[in-house]
């Protein structure tokens, strides 16, 4: 079966609409890991403590060295460190290498044009690689 892959494009602000993502992830009850370049992992670690006050996403940095709670969102810079293929976030400008091994990939790509060419150079490559793609528009 070919992977199912989501684009969300034209987000003002990529880590707040990752925000949403991984709470909407968390709720289908499969393990979520998202590949963060590790520039931005604090602010989207911040963002994820913050994001909703009545509500906590349970997430770490995850360095490998001790298993991840179920329900944990596991945060890494490099996706072929995750125990797990089963969602999987992309918030870089690469793919990650380990992309195809995943169940469902989602990728948010923000407005900025090196960003969203970029984004159009991932979707291009998934598309090629035979990926079912769908795309939304993060805008508003």
């Amino acid at each position: 079966m070919p992977q199912q892959v989501s684009f969300y494009s034209d987000a003002a602000d990529p880590l707040h609409y990752a925000c949403r993502l991984i709470r909407r992830a968390l709720a289908s009850g499969k393990p979520v890991g998202v590949c963060v370049p590790a520039a931005i992992a604090p602010r989207l670690d911040e963002l994820l403590w913050s994001f909703d006050a009545a509500e906590f996403i349970p997430h770490r940095r995850w360095d490998g060295t001790t298993p991840p709670a179920p329900g944990e969102v596991l945060l890494v810079d490099d996706a072929s460190r995750l125990p797990h293929r089963g969602l999987l976030l992309n918030l870089g400008d690469d793919m990650p290498g380990d992309a195809f091994e995943f169940e469902r990939v989602l990728e948010v790509v923000g407005c900025e044009p090196s960003v969203v060419r970029s984004g159009r150079q991932r979707y291009r490559a998934y598309l090629q690689a035979g990926a079912n793609l769908d795309h939304f528009s993060a805008a508003g």
